[in-house]
């Protein structure tokens, strides 16, 4: 036993050095020479599932279990290779049981959090988050899990305060998503991204320096925003170049936007009289700081870009953090202000919205589900800028300028026809809420239903002299 013992600790020991044959060999002796061995068992299917050995993590993870079915470490870490069985009935059963028995660590809460939500239960996944925090409040991962799965949930600032926490922990939690600065930026606090520790993972620096030079850009200095996209360029640069990611889209866009507006300075100089919210997706970005004639005013645009607008995250039924980054930025406009939505824009991209819902229901008829979609999209945000008293303006998505080369003709025409078709319904639904609405469609298209390249920054944002042409012509 006590060689046992030895044994396991020395696997343990390469298991932490990222050893992983070296581990398992261990692991296996002492099955071989203890056959129950419950631990020797589950630290085998730990180390097997890392490897990517999924029969035999759990083969052994099921053996661990079999022996010692009340210990909800054993249970814990079925469940995670479970999980990619897609058997959440069988993750149920043995999340239960490890809970039933746990000895309320912190460690196995948190991996047992994470798993609640996967399986679509997160009211239990906070609960069993907030248990960790409970058992451990300084366990970095119980923080940042906990502040993760309130963000999801819509609770903005819940989340923050944890994953605030998380950050300021030793050692510093990962934050694979960049979530806590996505929920600062959310919640209008974007200053603060550059104040941050260091981050776990140096990618963060990259995403947050973005996060930061989108905040600087929405607010309209532009030394600030020179410098905020330097900052971006050198953590780039330092890193082999640009990543791949959509940070990476949101840093081109915002440099070929910065190129835009030192060509079309006249579109920035009036003196103002007010400022006027542009609201919603990444076209809203092209807004950002013109100064235009709203119902006999001149007024400053100010963006609040919602990342992850996109219909379904606003009107669903479940909370989300899209729905609440678009209520927290309502929320930060005074009563009786004027506000611009801009919408549509990720629905009707080619990869996403509704054409991949076509794409994975073929049978479903594309202008029925356009029409319903464009209705509850309407309906949830005049709502929700009633229960504000904002002054609303829809603005819709612009024509398409991507190429479709690849894409059969059928499809590419049909792709087509339902933007514009969304457009329509998108001003019918405005015009029957008597609201004015900005056709940033009609501005931008041209022959066979494409975006005019004038139009355009690249294949997809809009140049703000476009955004400033379709104001003009909404008829303020």
């Amino acid at each position: 036993m006590q060689d046992s013992k030895r044994l396991l600790d020395n696997g343990r020991f390469y298991h932490r050095q990222g050893r992983l044959t070296e581990a398992a060999d261990i692991y296996r002796q002492v099955r071989r020479e203890d056959p129950k061995n419950a631990m020797a068992h589950h630290l085998l299917g730990l180390v097997s599932h890392q490897q990517g050995k999924r029969d035999e993590a759990l083969q052994a993870l099921s053996e661990a279990v079999r022996l010692d079915p009340e210990n909800p470490a054993y249970r814990t870490g079925l469940a995670e290779v479970l999980i990619l069985e897609n058997d959440v009935e069988a993750v149920r059963t043995h999340l239960e049981a490890a809970q039933a028995h746990d000895a309320r660590a912190a460690v196995l809460l948190v991996r047992q959090a994470v798993l609640w939500g996967q399986i679509g239960e997160p009211a239990i996944a906070v609960k069993t988050a907030e248990d960790a925090v409970a058992a451990d409040p300084d366990h970095p991962p119980a923080q940042q899990v906990l502040g993760m799965l309130l963000r999801e949930q819509g609770d903005l600032q819940g989340a923050v305060t944890h994953l605030l926490k998380a950050r300021s922990l030793t050692p510093t939690a990962p934050d694979p998503q960049t979530t806590l600065a996505l929920t600062l930026f959310a919640l209008g606090r974007a200053d603060e991204i550059a104040a941050l520790p260091p981050p776990a993972d140096d990618r963060n620096l990259y995403r947050e320096a973005v996060l930061t030079a989108l905040a600087a850009w929405q607010q309209g200095e532009l030394p600030r925003i020179e410098a905020a996209l330097t900052a971006c360029d050198r953590i780039a640069q330092a890193r082999g170049g640009r990543t791949e990611d959509v940070y990476a889209g949101y840093h081109g866009q915002m440099a070929r936007l910065l190129d835009a507006r030192k060509k079309s300075t006249e579109l920035y100089k009036q003196k103002v009289a007010g400022e006027a919210a542009v609201i919603g997706d990444m076209q809203s970005l092209s807004a950002a700081n013109l100064t235009v004639k709203l119902g006999g005013e001149t007024l400053r645009l100010r963006t609040a870009f919602v990342p992850g607008c996109i219909a379904i995250n606003l009107f669903k039924a479940a909370s989300n953090s899209c729905r609440a980054g678009f209520e927290a930025a309502l929320d930060r406009q005074p009563a009786g202000s004027r506000v611009i939505a801009s919408v549509g824009d990720m629905d009707c991209r080619y990869t996403v919205g509704f054409m991949d819902l076509l794409r994975r229901h073929p049978e479903m008829d594309g202008q029925k589900l356009v029409s319903e979609t464009v209705q509850r999209y309407a309906d949830w945000i005049i709502d929700a800028a009633n229960q504000r008293n904002l002054d609303l303006v829809f603005m819709g998505p612009p024509a398409r300028a991507v190429a479709l080369n690849l894409v059969p003709p059928a499809d590419a025409r049909e792709f087509l026809e339902l933007v514009e078709f969304f457009n329509s319904e998108l001003r019918a639904a405005a015009g029957r809420a008597g609201l004015i609405y900005i056709d940033l469609y009609s501005a931008t298209v041209g022959p066979n239903r494409r975006g005019r390249e004038d139009c355009f920054i690249d294949t997809t944002h809009v140049t703000p002299a476009a955004v400033a042409a379709a104001i003009r012509a909404a008829g303020f």
